[in-house]
């Protein structure tokens, strides 16, 4: 996917609508009129813009993220501002948030390095980071001032993909920084009763170009989100038994596109939803290839190895090739708009095999990416049962 594309409500329910209106306008980069911020009764609400998510529907998760930018702006402030270098540095070194940033990475000698690079020692990642400093500093107000409201948005959107039981409580907080060494956009790192997005701003920038302040804040947000959703469908979705088939076979594809569906929709811009008609094009083409792979999971012939590497294929390569993810987030999106959440979450608790025959029932006599029939036919047996232990 390209660069570009990248609390439990604390307000009472009518200044909630009001908010999340106003949260996705910004995150779309529009402007609501003054009308439009009235919202209409709750069963006439429509969705707002953007993700499939009906946020003032109550649900009986405690989730919140806030964002917390100090780290960063006293690494950009120590690097660019030689007389409040020392100031920042201070804070650095005195930082309970640096510190298990610091630990977790084993980087002994970030600081060292930040101080060398003052003092004019060559760093070409430090001089890169220095030379783009006044775009981190936009990006960083951004994400103070807009992000703030956008995070608490994301916050909303993340209960609505759990199901219902057990209710969760989860506090997140994104944390823009410059790491100096790795890969990873987002490490998640847990601080007491919290977990940290740590979102490395400048692994977020495109290889050629010049991103702008938007997409690169909108880029470090929906990053963090899609890492904070991965970990809460991983403890409270794919825990479940009907997530861990003991074969490779297609309720192990299911399992995977099921449990990912909802996560890869936060990575996707606020501007190409619905998926479908929006990105019709790719999605058909993943579900061209997914539906391909499941029939190949179920030939009798195929052998176990042959299997397992049909799945792997089905999760790798680049974003659009990622077949299972894609067209788990078709699934999610379809069908957290029609038939709706309390549907979705429903199948989504009973396992992977209720989601699929929610979604081909939804789409049955519509023109939307569909199951093949071979795999309607094989949805429409009961699923193997396991091999007896011997």
């Amino acid at each position: 996917m390209k660069d570009t594309m990248q609390k439990r409500s604390l307000l009472p329910a009518l200044a909630a609508a009001t908010a999340a209106a106003t949260a996705a306008s910004l995150l779309l980069g529009t402007a609501f009129p003054a009308a439009a911020q009235t919202p209409a009764p709750a069963a006439a609400t429509p969705l707002p813009p953007g993700p499939p998510f009906e946020v003032t529907t109550k649900t009986p998760h405690g989730i919140t993220m806030t964002v917390d930018t100090s780290v960063a702006r006293d690494v950009l402030t120590l690097l660019t501002e030689r007389d409040k270098a020392t100031a920042a540095l201070a804070r650095l070194r005195d930082s309970a948030v640096a510190e298990r940033l610091l630990a977790k990475s084993g980087s002994s000698d970030y600081f060292g390095r930040l101080v060398s690079a003052v003092a004019g020692t060559p760093d070409p990642v430090l001089t890169t980071l220095t030379e783009r400093a006044p775009l981190f500093r936009e990006v960083l107000d951004f994400l103070d001032g807009e992000g703030r409201l956008g995070a608490e948005l994301e916050a909303l959107r993340l209960a609505q993909i759990l199901p219902d039981a057990p209710p969760v409580s989860a506090t997140y907080v994104l944390v823009p920084f410059f790491g100096l060494s790795g890969y990873d956009e987002v490490e998640s790192l847990r601080d007491g009763d919290r977990t940290l997005l740590v979102t490395h701003l400048s692994r977020l920038l495109p290889d050629t170009g010049n991103p702008t302040t938007r997409e690169v804040a909108l880029k470090a947000l929906r990053a963090a989100t899609y890492d904070a959703s991965r970990g809460l469908v991983e403890a409270y979705v794919k825990s479940r038994p009907a997530y861990r088939p003991a074969a490779p076979d297609l309720d192990a594809l299911l399992a995977v596109s099921v449990a990912d569906g909802a996560p890869t929709l936060f990575l996707i811009p606020e501007e190409f939803f619905p998926l479908s008609p929006f990105l019709e094009e790719p999605i058909t083409r993943a579900f061209a290839r997914w539906n391909f792979i499941a029939e190949r999971l179920l030939e009798p012939k195929v052998t176990e190895k042959e299997k397992g590497e049909l799945l792997a294929e089905a999760m790798r390569g680049d974003f659009w090739r990622r077949a299972a993810s894609i067209v788990g987030a078709q699934i999610a999106d379809t069908l957290l708009r029609k038939p709706g959440r309390a549907a979705y979450v429903k199948a989504l608790a009973e396992g992977p095999r209720a989601v699929a025959l929610l979604y081909d029932e939804t789409v049955k006599g519509t023109k939307k990416p569909a199951f093949s029939k071979a795999v309607r036919k094989a949805l429409a047996s009961p699923p193997p049962k396991p091999a007896a232990k011997g």
